[in-house]
């Protein structure tokens, strides 16, 4: 996992190139402008703006990915994301949705949470457990974020 901001000068440094480059042009574009939808970045790489309010943790599913990653940025709002740096136990999980790239499990182990505010950045690698917008102090917030899918055979 990683975490940056947009608005810092070093946002990419040590990230995998197609990952700054996923990252630049997310800097040439207004994000609060972006329309609600899927919306194709190359080929291979598209990204999913949605709007939502956040909810208590312990009412959502955790969620890992295998065959892309995820860069999530807010764009609206504050969320708390619970994650993970230990792999998964995947007999806890939901049967592979290969189709849409993900399994679901109720919690997560050795969780941690972390609070992302407009321009932040989450970055997560396939079998990080990661379960995003969340409450913060217990405070519904109504969001406005995308998500980036990187195939991970362009890493």
């Amino acid at each position: 996992m990683f975490i940056g901001d947009l608005t810092k000068q070093d946002y990419k440094l040590g990230l995998p190139k197609v990952i700054g480059e996923a990252l630049d042009y997310l800097k040439t574009i207004d994000l609060a402008a972006l329309e609600v939808g899927r919306h194709d970045i190359t080929d291979q790489i598209y990204m999913n703006v949605m709007e939502l309010d956040t909810c208590a943790a312990e009412s959502k599913k955790a969620e890992i990915h295998r065959q892309y990653l995820d860069i999530q940025v807010l764009i609206s709002g504050k969320e708390a994301i619970q994650c993970s740096p230990v792999y998964p136990d995947l007999s806890l999980y939901t049967e592979y949705d290969e189709k849409d790239d993900y399994q679901l499990t109720p919690d997560i182990e050795a969780k941690s949470e972390i609070v992302l505010r407009p321009n932040m950045f989450a970055i997560f690698l396939p079998y990080e457990p990661h379960k995003p917008c969340c409450n913060v102090e217990q405070q519904v917030q109504h969001l406005k974020k995308l998500v980036v899918k990187v195939p991970v055979t362009l890493l």
